[in-house]
């Protein structure tokens, strides 16, 4: 019980003493996971006159990894700080299918970004904070579309993949982040973000598959591990 009672005042020393430095300009380093959502999906892909009897559909998540550099400045006197970061992230979504023919297929869209992310920080206590900010995703590979089926014999998985690759094109990502996280005095950092796609993230060409245009945006959760280093010792 002691031992409890002693981590817990440690804790709570932490939060109330542990932060960066005012007035210091420092580097950062992320790296963590994703879990990523697109929305819509089936109005894309899936036409009204089909019943909905006859088919169940679900949006899955994606998920992969996220990495980025940054810069940090708390201003002195002020709870505010800014952190604007470039880095690379692996958002997308899943799509599955299955009707009463017994046919089953997945699509998945595992997008790759280049994503400028200028982060406003406010610090109500210590070196816990609240972060909010836009976030510009670049599309680095848009036709990273997969494709699988249990029924190839209608059609080989590869070749409606490459087709559905030349219909359904990823775009640039543009979301709204909110974030809670936690710095370290001695540059140790972890964060929990929470994005909301504001734009259209896939974009449907003309096409023999009557799918249709329509905007899907994308939302995620992200979990971060980081390090700030002073830019001068």
């Amino acid at each position: 019980m002691k031992r409890i009672l002693c981590l817990g005042f440690l804790l709570f020393n932490l939060s109330l003493f542990g932060q960066l430095e005012e007035n210091t300009f420092y580097y950062g380093f992320h790296a963590g996971a994703t879990a990523t959502y697109i929305t819509d999906i089936k109005n894309t892909i899936i036409q009204p006159i089909f019943p909905q009897e006859t088919y169940t559909i679900t949006d899955e998540y994606e998920y992969g990894f996220a990495g980025a550099m940054s810069v940090f400045f708390r201003f002195p006197e002020s709870g505010l700080a800014i952190q604007p970061e470039i880095g690379y992230v692996r958002q997308g979504g899943r799509f599955d299918y299955s009707d009463i023919n017994g046919l089953e297929y997945t699509i998945r869209f595992p997008y790759s970004y280049l994503c400028l992310s200028p982060i406003l920080k406010y610090y109500p206590v210590g070196g816990f904070n609240i972060g909010v900010g836009p976030q510009l995703g670049l599309i680095l590979d848009g036709s990273n579309l997969k494709y699988t089926s249990n029924m190839p014999e209608l059609g080989p998985d590869l070749q409606i993949q490459q087709s559905l690759r030349e219909v359904l094109k990823g775009n640039n990502n543009v979301s709204f982040l909110f974030g809670l996280g936690y710095d370290a005095p001695f540059g140790l950092s972890i964060d929990a973000r929470f994005g909301f796609g504001i734009s259209d993230v896939i974009e449907t060409q003309a096409n023999g598959f009557y799918f249709i245009e329509n905007k899907n945006r994308n939302s995620y959760l992200q979990l971060r591990l980081g390090y700030f280093i002073p830019f001068f010792n």
